[in-house]
């Protein structure tokens, strides 16, 4: 039914698709309207708050940034005091490598200097045990030797013999003793 109103309005005036009557106009100006309102309900209620989260949101961002800028300049200060402190430890412990050193060079001097006096210590206990020694055996030999003169005039005292005996008793004696060294 409503395309044959159409189709008579449209033959009312030939030639003419749309007509610009009263009745268009006005839903024309009411569509108008309608939009209109719609745009301002839609500016005040949906667009004012989506701009205030979007500032929101923008000004977060920004913050963001900021402390992201100022996280990443501590960062890079305490990069730069760590790599300092680093420095300084390897300074410290070259520092502690060469006391140690000079340390143990003195304590190689000392021990050095020690063993040297403990040395000393031994070669002149050891001349005084052989100077000991001397003495004890040129006092043994000496008694020895006493001894070997007693029994030589014991004999010769009991035998009352010739000389060609008491030669032959001296050989007797000296072959006895074994090869003794006489020291002067």
């Amino acid at each position: 039914m409503n395309t044959s109103l159409i189709t008579m309005l449209a033959a009312q005036e030939p030639g003419r698709v749309i007509g610009f009557d009263a009745q268009l106009m006005w839903d024309l100006g009411m569509q108008l309207f309608n939009t209109f309102i719609i745009v301002i309900i839609l500016y005040v209620f949906i667009h004012k708050p989506i701009t205030a989260m979007l500032d929101k949101r923008k000004k977060g961002i920004a913050q963001n940034i900021d402390d992201a800028k100022a996280a990443k300049a501590d960062a890079i200060e305490l990069k730069a005091d760590y790599e300092e402190r680093i420095a300084k430890i390897d300074e410290e412990a070259a520092e502690i490598l060469k006391a140690a050193r000079a340390k143990a060079l003195e304590r190689e001097e000392q021990i050095i200097a020690e063993a040297k006096k403990e040395a000393q210590l031994i070669k002149e206990k050891a001349a005084k045990d052989i100077l000991l020694e001397k003495e004890r055996v040129k006092d043994e030999m000496k008694t020895q030797m006493i001894d070997v003169s007693t029994l030589m005039a014991s004999k010769f005292v009991a035998l009352s013999i010739d000389e060609a005996k008491q030669n032959e008793i001296i050989d007797e004696i000296i072959n006895g003793m074994g090869d003794v060294q006489w020291l002067s």
